[in-house]
């Protein structure tokens, strides 16, 4: 992509996010004609313009001004930027905020999954898990399944979760 303009870019990048001019202008609070001025290579993208891409698109940067690298960060690559923009401990109060919000239960407990995966069990259970959990997302009546093998093979563990329920 090095070879062609910001303002290319910047039209790939809205037409990859399937946006008309307004919209995308609209997502980023910035004007139509700037928009139109950016992708007519009469201006610049600001500064403003390229964090505000960045935040709600997860646009790299250097891709819209250079043509390098990918057009979109990765996850280690927007949460590096966050930890650069906001700051070691704010990222670290925003992510623990993050986890303890009942909204991103499931992505807290892959989370923990992950760590158990990765340092706490040897292979053959890191297959069953990975199962399971592969199973769990293939649709509601794989789900029903997994959930009746669970609750017949670990009975304590649903007496547990009713008295939970009860209270």
């Amino acid at each position: 992509m090095k070879n062609c303009s910001v303002g290319k870019r910047v039209t790939m990048l809205r037409e990859s996010l399937k946006l008309e001019r307004k919209d995308f202008a609209a997502a980023i609070n910035v004007s139509q004609p700037t928009i139109s001025r950016i992708e007519g290579n009469v201006t610049k993208p600001s500064k403003g313009f390229l964090l505000a891409s960045t935040i709600h698109f997860s646009v790299n940067p250097d891709w819209i001004l250079t043509g390098e690298g990918e057009m979109f960060f990765g996850a280690k690559e927007y949460i590096g930027s966050g930890i650069k923009l906001f700051g070691d401990q704010e990222m670290c109060k925003g992510l623990t905020n993050v986890l303890a919000d009942p909204e991103f239960a499931k992505f807290h407990a892959l989370l923990t999954a992950g760590d158990v995966v990765q340092n706490d069990i040897d292979e053959e259970l890191a297959a069953y898990l990975q199962y399971i959990l592969k199973m769990w997302h293939a649709g509601e009546r794989d789900r029903n399944w997994v959930m009746g093998q669970l609750t017949r093979a670990f009975e304590d563990v649903g007496k547990k979760l009713e008295k939970g329920k009860d209270k």
